[in-house]
């Protein structure tokens, strides 16, 4: 388990600016690490990406020294510990609705004394048990792996102050188009009484000692989420290649916009 510079950088309240990316792509995390990211979110939920994809992208991450969250597809202890044994340092859990559900995510992700994760050491999270004792692994692990939880309902954002005041969990995002069909809005993020519920709850994660992830599609907003507090900023590649490559194709072929 290498250093998290992710948590160095919430720590000391500078923003750290990385890549989302739901394809199973080693080559795309080795690309983007020459771009200069420093970290990558994989996405295994909205991607087909399984764990030894999953692994292969973590070690085109070590090659750049980019830190590496994966998100699974749902809160289950096994499934969040055979991806966290690929190596990731950091993992993302979506549809948290309640305190209790965020502390199962810091349990399975975190070994005892902070947690309930089972004891998995000789995998390549460890060093293949290598590196240094048993012992010394599962600490340095309990510091480095950061844990963060998706807020996406309506419920979910009625406990938010609850769920905020569980140790371990570091970084909370929300999921706006979830949150909007919670709240009666399909396909409607923008929806004032969306955007109010968001502009709230990214509040009080700022207030809190949380870290706020922002998922911006452009350099605008990726300032304007950092001026509002935002630390870990998550680039959406594929949506901001899809409005390049359309702009792109629009301009070329001279086509309406």
């Amino acid at each position: 388990m290498k250093h998290n510079i992710l948590k160095d950088k919430i720590a000391k309240g500078e923003p750290a600016i990385g890549a989302a990316i739901s394809f199973p792509s080693p080559d795309l995390v080795d690309f983007c690490g020459f771009a200069g990211f420093e970290w990558i979110f994989i996405d295994a939920e909205h991607g087909p990406i399984g764990w030894t994809e999953c692994l292969e992208m973590c070690r085109a991450c070590d090659s750049h020294g980019m830190s590496s969250i994966v998100r699974v597809a749902k809160l289950d202890h096994e499934l969040i510990m055979t991806y966290l044994q690929t190596g990731v340092m950091g993992v993302a859990v979506p549809h948290i609705n309640t305190a209790e559900q965020a502390e199962e995510v810091v349990k399975a992700a975190r070994y005892y004394p902070e947690g309930r994760r089972g004891c998995d050491e000789g995998r390549r999270s460890s060093g293949y048990g290598m590196l240094e004792s048993a012992a010394e692994y599962f600490a340095r692990s309990n510091r480095e792996i950061l844990v963060a939880v998706w807020i996406e309902e309506v419920e979910g954002m009625n406990n938010l102050d609850e769920i905020l005041e569980v140790p371990g969990v570091d970084a909370v995002h929300f999921g706006y188009g979830d949150l909007a069909l919670s709240m009666g809005y399909p396909g409607q993020p923008d929806h004032p009484a969306v955007r109010e519920s968001l502009a709230e709850g990214r509040r009080k994660v700022v207030a809190s000692a949380k870290a706020l992830i922002g998922e911006p599609t452009d350099a605008a907003k990726a300032k304007k989420m950092i001026e509002e507090g935002v630390l870990l900023v998550s680039t959406p590649i594929a949506a901001m290649w899809a409005t390049l490559f359309k702009d792109y194709l629009a301009e070329v072929r001279e086509l309406p916009r």
